[in-house]
């Protein structure tokens, strides 16, 4: 059996609007548990900011306050959040708010992926329930 070792795994990108120019910071402990977890890994972060003036800022990792909620974290594959991203979101946002677009390695399931592919398995679809969406099903199903 030939093993299949993937220099990376399933990944997602997060693209989260919220006011104001960074992110929460609980919101940045969280992911920074999750990366020192090796539950994911950080691929790209970007912060794309419409002042209320309607200009336009992206703030990179470098950018961000380094005694901040996240702490000291490498990004691995950075420039995989585009400039086509980054301009797409700008144009949706309205002034005074920002959007952080983050590329997540799913680490949990790298070793999943790379043991369907070494079986010969072919991954056909993967489908993303949202968690709010989720409890809403489970709450009309009266499932708890």
């Amino acid at each position: 059996m030939t093993v299949t070792a993937f220099d990376f795994g399933p990944a997602e990108v997060y693209i989260i609007r919220y006011p104001g120019v960074l992110p929460d910071p609980g919101v940045l402990e969280a992911l920074a548990a999750l990366v020192a977890d090796s539950t994911v890994r950080l691929l790209d972060i970007l912060v794309v900011s419409r002042a209320v003036d309607g200009a336009v800022s992206v703030l990179e990792i470098d950018d961000l306050p380094t005694d901040g909620a996240l702490g000291e974290v490498t990004l691995d594959a950075r420039g995989l959040a585009g400039n086509d991203d980054v301009d797409s979101i700008a144009d949706g946002l309205t002034p005074g708010m920002s959007a952080a677009i983050a590329v997540i390695e799913l680490l949990w399931a790298k070793n999943l992926a790379e043991r369907f592919s070494e079986s010969g398995g072919e991954l056909l679809e993967t489908v993303r329930v949202p968690a709010p969406e989720l409890n809403e099903l489970a709450a009309a199903a009266h499932i708890k």
